[in-house]
């Protein structure tokens, strides 16, 4: 498995296509919901398997301070439980240490927490429910 940013478009394009599909398409948001304004500021991952077909995906951004917030974390179902989210996290907050950032928080679909707490996050308290049908909860972990 290669960990690495998307670079050229077609990969972008892969990318968001992979976001979109399995966080939103299912509770028929449209094309273009997978995306927010912090895209261009973000630092954005992605796994490839050894045949190189996109697996995962996942992003970072700046919140404020020394704080980063993870979002759009998305494992293909089939590939799941075999290391790609895990791995994508850590790079996540490599990345993060590297640009001082000293934590983490996230907003976590319920089904998702214990993978979080897996890896040390915390639930601080329920997050908003998402399209009015998915449970959300807030986590945290310190970096450094």
């Amino acid at each position: 498995m290669l960990i690495r940013s998307p670079v050229t478009e077609s990969e972008l394009e892969a990318y968001y296509a992979l976001r979109w599909r399995i966080l939103r398409a299912p509770w028929n948001q449209p094309p273009g919901s997978e995306k927010d304004e912090f895209e261009g500021k973000a630092i954005h991952l992605a796994a490839w398997d050894d045949t190189g077909r996109l697996v995962g995906v996942g992003r970072l951004h700046r919140v404020v301070g020394n704080t980063g917030q993870i979002r759009y974390m998305a494992v293909d179902p089939e590939q799941r439980s075999h290391g790609v989210g895990r791995a994508i996290l850590c790079e996540l907050e490599g990345r993060a240490m590297k640009s001082g950032i000293e934590e983490i928080k996230l907003n976590s679909r319920r089904d998702a927490v214990p993978f979080y707490e897996k890896n040390g996050y915390q639930v601080l308290r329920p997050a908003p429910t998402l399209f009015g049908t998915i449970p959300h909860f807030e986590m945290w972990k310190r970096l450094r």
